[in-house]
Formats: C-alpha cells, sequence, structure tokens
C-alpha cells in the first residue's frame, strides 16, 4: 500500500476533541469528590460515616458524565483494529466489510442507563416519595422503557454495530438504526472532504435509499443528520448518504482510500465478486494495523489501494 503525494491530504476528528474529554473527565470526577468529602468531613468531625440524601443520585449523575470521555476517547482512537476488516455474503454475494466499533456501540446504552438510574434515584429517594408509590411506578416504567426496548431489538439484531459492505452491486452502509443501500451507478465519484463522517453523494432515482429497522425512539442513537438519504428524497436526489467515522477502530484516511478506490476505478469493482480477490484485499487493508493510537487534528495523507488486489 502507497501513500498519495500531498495534493490529497484529509483533516480528521476535531481540534478540541482532547480539551473537551478532558473538561468532561473533570466535571464527571466533581461528583463523586464531593462525597468523598463529606466522608472526610464526618470522620473529622468525628461522625459516624452515613451517606448523605442524594448519594445515588449524585454517583449516577458523575457515571453518565464519564462515559461520555470514554466514548470521546474512542472515538477519536482510531487505532486500526485487523479484526474490523472481514470478508463476508452481502446478499448472496461476496463483500468487503468495514465494521464499527462495538465498543463504540456499547457505551451509548451504557451512559443512558446511568441516565435511567439517575431518574429513578430522584423518583424514588425524594421526601414522601413513600406516598406516591403509583405515581412513582408508572414513572419508574416510562423511565426504563427506552432502556428495556433497546435491550429487545438488540436481541432480535435489529439494532447493532453499524458497518460499510461493498460488494459488486454496490455499497450498503449500516448504522446502529438505518440501512442505506447505494447502487454502483447512484453516487458520485470519491468520498466527500469531511472530519467526522464519509459522506457520498447519492441519487435516489438511481436506486439509492435509506430504510430504518427499528421505530422513531430508538433511531436517535445513530445520531442521523437532516442531510442523510431518506426515503422521501426521491423527490430531491443528490442527497448524501453518510455514516460516522468515529465509531469505527478503522483509521479514517483508510476508509476514504477503500471508498475512493473503488468509486473512482468503475473496473476495479469487478474483484469484489471474486471471493478469493476480496480475501487478498482484506489482507492487505489489515497490514496497516494497528496505526496511531490518538491522533493529532491535522492533514493527514490518504493511502492509495494496489491495483488488482495483491496475490
Amino acid at each position: 500500500m502507497q501513500f498519495s503525494d500531498g495534493s490529497d491530504l484529509r483533516t480528521y476528528g476535531n481540534p478540541r476533541a482532547l480539551y473537551v474529554i478532558v473538561f468532561t473527565a473533570v466535571v464527571g470526577l466533581l461528583f463523586p469528590a464531593l462525597l468523598v468529602g463529606v466522608f472526610v468531613e464526618q470522620a473529622t468531625a468525628g461522625m459516624p460515616l452515613e451517606a448523605p440524601t442524594g448519594t445515588t443520585f449524585l454517583l449516577a449523575l458523575g457515571a453518565t458524565v464519564l462515559v461520555y470521555p470514554v466514548i470521546g476517547f474512542l472515538m477519536y482512537s482510531p487505532r486500526t483494529r485487523a479484526e474490523h476488516i472481514v470478508a463476508e455474503t452481502e446478499t448472496d454475494s461476496p463483500a468487503l466489510v468495514l465494521r464499527q466499533s462495538p465498543s463504540v456501540f456499547w457505551a451509548a446504552p451504557a451512559q443512558i442507563g446511568m441516565l435511567t438510574l439517575m431518574l429513578l434515584a430522584a423518583v424514588w429517594t425524594t421526601p414522601n416519595a413513600g406516598d406516591r408509590t403509583s405515581e412513582n411506578v408508572i414513572m419508574t416504567i416510562v423511565i426504563c422503557s427506552w432502556q428495556v426496548g433497546f435491550y429487545f431489538f438488540v436481541a432480535r439484531r435489529t439494532l447493532r454495530p453499524g458497518r460499510i459492505a461493498l460488494s459488486v452491486d454496490g455499497i450498503r452502509f449500516s448504522d446502529h438504526a438505518t440501512d442505506t443501500w447505494i447502487p454502483w451507478n447512484a453516487t458520485a465519484s470519491g468520498v466527500q472532504p469531511d472530519p467526522r463522517y464519509v459522506v457520498l453523494v447519492a441519487l435516489p432515482q438511481w436506486g439509492a435509499v435509506t430504510s430504518a429497522r427499528v421505530p422513531l425512539p430508538w433511531r436517535i442513537i445513530d445520531d442521523r443528520k437532516d442531510s442523510d438519504l431518506r426515503p422521501s428524497s426521491r423527490r430531491h436526489p443528490g442527497h448524501t448518504a453518510r455514516i460516522d467515522r468515529r465509531r469505527f477502530e478503522i483509521a479514517p484516511e483508510l476508509l476514504d482510500a477503500v471508498l475512493d478506490h473503488y468509486l473512482r476505478d468503475p473496473d476495479a469493482r469487478a474483484e469484489l465478486a471474486d471471493p478469493d480477490a476480496v480475501a487478498r484485499r482484506v489482507d492487505e487493508l489489515r497490514s496497516y494495523a494497528p496505526g496511531p493510537r490518538w491522533r493529532r487534528y491535522g492533514p493527514v495523507p490518504v493511502p492509495t489501494l494496489s491495483t488488482p488486489a495483491p496475490r
């Protein structure tokens, strides 16, 4: 694998990411630190150690906030994981598949779970909570319904880590809750420059379409944008299809290199019909691992894949 010249440098990530992660971590640690301060004060005054009212709420709040810097570190640490680059089958055809990180996928519901615990603590630990049992039960059902629904859809495998699948017929962007299918003749050439998302210009009138696997309340985990392709966008050709590159433990320039290779060279797509050629391409891409653990914000050269797949 070679690197392109300086004319094809691309910038990925967020220049403020590290500062936001550190600041959020400090804020999250502040809440358990307040409880530690209370216990220290009790011990210094010779008082028996007793958890103050709202301890569960504060701990859950701190945990909710602390998951954010964990997610941030995972999303801005694009070390290439070889096992996330695989050869699979897509609609009975060979496919080159780039998988999103399961760690990032599970961190989001974990944070929402901490938020759920925090809300439950607010409901059940307030003064006179015992006098409002029926109301509190109703509130508990409402608060827990999203989390229960999430794990229900996970069990059915309709909510899952996303992936990019390239086959001889086209590209499938599968995020946590939605699928976007883009036939090759419904794409424009090349990946659009974007620091956080893989963005393709897709043509709905040529068959590009997005479909949802779960109801709307559970699609929010996708963080999809208004400009994403939607079934209704058939009235507005030229929409973009996008998938969050930060959720991949695959270097962002490697994602662009793979897509650019097949988007810009129609002849190269023929190898996607050959399982052996796809397997050789997987081996080439895996040779890029592990890569940097933490990438500084700035221009990065985009690799150039071999043509054809190396033997």
